[in-house]
């Protein structure tokens, strides 16, 4: 349903045509004016409810309005003067629409070629980050497994979500870590499987300390006897031979000369 939510109506014309009219006719008959407006002209054709819409006014005046200003047909009743001024603003505003459309689409045009330029530099300035991004972890690859374009193809995907020197210390360790190269996964395999997040196995090689320790540290506690667990035969017997214990001192240690 088209509305048009301002209805014109001539002043001059409408007291000259309800000069004879009572005010409570001029209201039932500006009511019903203002009801087919906003219903594409019209009014409907049950009585019932056009007395709904002017809230019950006497129907002897209704019917006197209805006879004296409006027609009917199959769609109800219409005033026709008023349907006429509808049926112009309808079709003015149509042609106002396609105006305004036609005017916005020229002015816009230029618009959307920038917004079309500017799309195209922002991708094209994006681009060239990733390319050098990835250009200067590829040339600080130990080993380069697979070709750089697929090991470009898959950074792209991961570009801004993972550092590059992590990839970079990460690829390099799992080079490191295989003797026979040709077993590494390709470079564009591995960032595709999210390799930097596997936690190589390091054999930790033991560091051998020379034990410093004083053998004779409690040469005083053998004197009396007693013994820790640190405290071997071999260690005893060597203070024995130095002079440092008596026979007697191994005796209560339980250990033979």
């Amino acid at each position: 349903m088209t509305k048009i939510w301002k209805m014109g109506i001539s002043t001059d014309n409408f007291i000259a045509d309800t000069v004879n009219l009572t005010n409570e006719e001029i209201g039932i008959y500006f009511r019903l004016l203002c009801y087919a407006w906003k219903n594409e002209a019209y009014l409907p054709k049950d009585i019932s409810r056009i007395k709904r819409i002017v809230q019950n006014a006497n129907e002897e005046d209704i019917n006197y309005i209805l006879k004296t200003y409006f027609k009917e047909d199959e769609n109800g009743y219409f005033s026709k003067a008023q349907k006429e001024e509808f049926e112009w603003v309808i079709e003015k505003s149509g042609k106002a629409k396609e105006a305004a459309e036609k005017r916005w689409s020229n002015a816009n045009a230029p618009q959307t070629h920038m917004r079309t330029q500017s799309s195209y530099s922002h991708s094209h300035s994006n681009n060239k980050i990733i390319n050098d991004a990835f250009e200067d972890i590829w040339s600080k690859l130990k080993t380069k497994r697979g070709t750089k374009s697929e090991g470009l193809k898959a950074y792209k995907k991961i570009h801004g979500k993972v550092e590059p020197s992590l990839l970079i210390e990460k690829y390099n360790a799992k080079s490191d870590s295989i003797d026979e190269k040709k077993f590494l996964a390709h470079f564009s395999r591995w960032l595709n499987s999210e390799g930097w997040t596997e936690e190589l196995l390091t054999e930790k090689k033991e560091e051998f300390k020379i034990d410093n320790r004083n053998p004779y540290s409690n040469l005083p506690l053998w004197k009396k006897g007693i013994r820790t667990m640190n405290d071997t035969d071999q260690d005893i017997r060597q203070a024995f031979k130095d002079g440092l214990l008596e026979k007697n001192h191994l005796e209560r240690l339980s250990i033979s000369v």
